[in-house]
């Protein structure tokens, strides 16, 4: 018994010297003795948890999840909102039955909560006897639930509704030894970040033509310990901080015109110089003012080239989500399954996008050159090591990202089990994504081939796509219930973000800015007609979230809200020029104007 559950201590006390010596710098929470007391509470569950004529658990898991987190938001000057939460979660997780069919990736018709999962908050002070009983507690919740759900999954499977799942439940993984708690800097004192906030968001005033502008700052730490049935106890850190810029104006005709900025990294110093802040909002200020003037996007099909941050809102809304080879849960609706699940699984070796592309994924590193990356990790959800995975190789399918949670073509997981999903399980998702290309052009070359194309195509301009919008920076509480129902009718859910910065590009290289314009549905298919890539790669790193945009978008954002959930992500690529995409005109996001009453 103390081989196996006082492991974890052992290796932390011997593993890490500066441990032995000192917490400063470590949790004080979450201390060895309340991870020996999880592994006591794990190991009699798995051996007594029992009731008469039911399934025993075969796995238990328990994930403990420490976050502190500083968040502040400021408008011209002065402070919107500030918070600072320290909170510890405990999440136990259950499967009955066996592998080859457990209780897992199935929602129950009524019953979309039941997945053999319990949480609860543990106290930030440091107790081993309240982790076990908290343990306690939750497992026999998750134990329960499970059942239900296994009983529910068994009842469908039986009448031929449940027979999407054409592979085993869940997979084994091999257990995973990683004691040594990782040390992090200490978050900055709430007034630093406060300053900052204030300081960037003053640059605002006097800026007539901006109807509403914020400033956000979010620095958060994320200690993570994983134990489960199959022997695996180790623990990760994460550590973030992110800076969000967001203003907005109206056109003449009333429609409101948002723009922002964001960047993320591991620390503050990561983040831009209020020098280059202050350019960024000259910047972004003159954009708004052009913008107020523009004309409104007509219908365009053609080539589009997708410049930096462009590429990496395309390649996160329309390609990523087909990477993963997490099969959706039994029981979907088909739109839900459209939403969970890629179009890539058994499709290995196959050219599945352009050759001229090759997509890795890699959560072990932290750094791309100097650029920070925030989508790294020890470990998945799941406790799964991370492992660099070839997703596409000149095109052709290698592998997929893969969770526990196999399908028909990959059994095992890759260590890329991130984003929660119903039924239970989680996907497998992108992490540190890095697009290469095998032949880049220069930008000057790379519009030289936009305008070819054009031409070609009988066109008089190209389109040049900078900014998608992101329903959770920008969206507006202003709407009306008129509005409100447009959206509802009329929003293609299967589209990427609206277009918040495009320009045409005409033969002599003039550009106009356009605006209200939005892609059309992109398939799969259109990335095998991609034309060109560019030479110099852009890195962006960002919150990723399985959060309905069409939902953020109805319910808007407070005037304090600070971005700060989500799974940290970053994608790399070169600029990307398609051969033909469709674009339409949005009519959404009109305002009334104010009325003034004059004497």
């Amino acid at each position: 018994m103390f081989n196996k559950v006082m492991l974890f201590s052992v290796i932390l006390l011997v593993g890490n010297g500066a441990f032995a010596k000192s917490r400063s710098n470590l949790s004080k929470s979450v201390t060895p003795k309340v991870v020996d007391a999880l592994a006591v509470e794990l190991e009699r569950a798995k051996t007594r948890l029992v009731i008469p004529g039911a399934p025993s658990p075969y796995f238990i898991s328990y994930k403990v999840t420490e976050v502190d987190v500083s968040d502040v938001s400021s408008s011209l000057g002065s402070t919107l909102d500030e918070k600072k939460r320290h909170f510890v979660g405990l999440e136990a997780h259950v499967h009955v039955g066996g592998y080859e069919r457990d209780n897992s990736n199935f929602i129950a018709p009524g019953k979309e909560h039941i997945d053999g999962i319990a949480t609860t908050s543990l106290p930030l002070e440091a107790s081993p006897a309240r982790a076990r009983r908290a343990a306690w507690l939750v497992t026999d919740a998750a134990y329960k639930e499970a059942l239900e759900q296994y009983q529910s999954k068994s009842d469908a499977i039986a009448t031929g509704v449940g027979q999407r799942e054409v592979a085993a439940s869940y997979s084994s993984a091999a257990p995973l030894v990683a004691g040594k708690e990782v040390g992090v800097t200490p978050l900055e004192e709430q007034s630093v970040l406060e300053n900052k906030a204030q300081k960037v968001s003053r640059l605002f005033s006097k800026r007539d033509h901006i109807r509403d502008s914020r400033v956000s700052y979010t620095s958060f730490i994320e200690r993570r310990w994983y134990l489960n049935s199959e022997g695996t106890s180790a623990t990760d850190t994460r550590r973030v901080s992110g800076v969000v810029i967001m203003a907005s104006s109206l056109a003449a005709d009333g429609q409101e015109l948002p723009l922002y900025f964001s960047k993320y990294g591991h620390e503050i110093k990561d983040l831009p110089s209020f020098g280059v802040l202050s350019k960024k909002v000259d910047e972004m200020s003159s954009q708004l003012k052009k913008m107020q003037s523009s004309s409104r996007g007509e219908a365009y099909t053609g080539p589009v080239l997708f410049e930096g941050m462009g590429a990496v809102q395309l390649i996160a809304n329309t390609l990523s989500p087909h990477l993963s080879g997490t099969p959706p849960p039994v029981g979907t609706s088909g739109k839900e399954a459209l939403h969970f699940a890629g179009k890539l699984s058994g499709r290995k070796g196959l050219k599945v996008i352009s050759p001229l592309l090759t997509l890795e994924d890699n959560p072990t590193i932290r750094t791309r050159g100097k650029t920070p990356l925030i989508g790294g990790y020890l470990f998945d959800d799941e406790g799964v090591r991370s492992d660099k995975v070839l997703v596409i190789k000149k095109g052709r399918l290698q592998n997929l990202l893969m969770s526990r949670t196999p399908n028909g073509a990959q059994l095992l997981s890759n260590g890329h089990a991130r984003l929660s999903m119903p039924g239970g399980v989680f996907r497998g998702s992108t992490t540190n994504l890095l697009v290469k290309s095998s032949s880049g052009l220069s930008k000057n070359r790379l519009r030289k081939k936009l305008l070819s194309e054009s031409k070609a195509q009988g066109l008089d301009y190209g389109v040049i796509v900078k900014l998608m919008d992101d329903p959770f920076i920008t969206s507006s509480r202003e709407l009306t219930r008129v509005e409100l129902v447009q959206i509802l009718n009329t929003v293609n859910s299967s589209a990427p973000p609206p277009v918040l910065l495009a320009y045409k590009l005409y033969k002599n290289g003039k550009e106009e800015l356009i605006r209200g314009m939005g892609l059309d549905t992109i398939e799969l298919r259109a990335w095998k007609d991609l034309l060109a890539t560019g030479k110099s790669p852009f890195t962006a790193n960002f919150l990723s979230t399985i959060e309905d945009p069409l939902l953020r978008r109805l319910a808007g954002v407070g005037p304090g809200f600070v971005p700060s959930g989500g799974v940290e992500s970053s994608i790399t690529t070169p600029d990307l020029l398609f051969k033909e995409l469709d674009m339409v005109p949005i009519q959404l996001g009109r305002l009334p104007q104010p009325k003034v009453n004059r004497p």
